[in-house]
């Protein structure tokens, strides 16, 4: 038996062009291009004369974004008109103001800009001049202005804020049954660990075996309270606590020290 085989071709054979209808050729394409690129100027130039944006509306509650300055960056971004606002650019400039977690920018015919705006949630202030998210987001308002009653915490970085926001998460509420108010966490460059509390009280963990630590002050809270007002509480021991009370009396004396165990 004979094997056969057939080769189609791509496509019918065309004879070759010649110079005169490559020129032709050539000449459509520089033509079509050369339209293109007019009607772009012609539509750079002109469209926001013949189709401008009119108004840019502005959802989401501001409780820190100063309005003045998002309306501010807005209008130095509105550049175009309906179809031809970038978009992309005013969303990223809106996004880099500091009280913004998030935003969204849409066109609307004929001649709407819509931006809506969601703002961190601050939970406590963030070292001397920054604000700190429940999800240790830090971000620095730069108008300098911080909200007033929050808590203070800090670390030696901004990359510790998740951590030390999670400590104080866990750390406030366990405190509040005691009816102590925790006003602020920190973590210095050491690792170790300090609460202040509502009123001035100072509560040093250390840096090693700080939840046991933490746990001690709770169930000794009691009979320390009984004996007065604490004003430093040192539980950088391995199995007790060093206490110093605010003195008692008009002429009060030097603070004592006592260790619990």
């Amino acid at each position: 038996m004979t094997e056969h085989s057939t080769t189609m071709p791509a496509s019918p054979e065309r004879p070759p062009l010649s110079r005169g209808a490559l020129l032709v050729r050539l000449l459509l394409a520089l033509t079509l291009i050369g339209g293109l690129l007019g009607a772009g100027w012609v539509l750079k130039q002109w469209e926001p004369l013949l189709l401008p944006i009119r108004v840019v509306s502005i959802e989401g509650e501001m409780h820190g974004l100063s309005r003045e300055a998002l309306q501010q960056t807005v209008s130095d971004e509105i550049a175009g008109g309906i179809l031809t606002q970038d978009l992309s650019s005013l969303r990223t400039q809106v996004r880099a103001l500091p009280w913004v977690a998030e935003a969204t920018v849409r066109r609307f015919w004929p001649d709407r800009i819509q931006i809506s705006v969601r703002e961190h949630n601050a939970i406590a202030r963030w070292r001397e001049t920054g604000l700190v998210t429940e999800s240790g987001i830090v971000f620095r308002p730069t108008d300098g202005r911080l909200p007033a009653g929050l808590a203070r915490l800090g670390a030696n970085n901004d990359a510790m804020a998740p951590e030390v926001v999670n400590r104080f998460l866990d750390w406030g509420p366990r405190l509040l049954e005691l009816g102590l108010i925790v006003d602020g966490v920190h973590r210095d460059a050491r690792g170790d660990w300090s609460i202040q509390l509502l009123g001035g009280t100072e509560v040093l963990l250390g840096t090693d075996d700080v939840e046991q630590r933490l746990g001690r002050l709770i169930a000794a809270y009691g009979q320390i309270e009984a004996i007065g007002i604490p004003t430093r509480l040192d539980l950088r021991y391995s199995n007790g606590l060093a206490v110093r009370w605010l003195p008692s009396g008009a002429t009060g004396g030097g603070p004592k020290r006592v260790a619990a165990n």
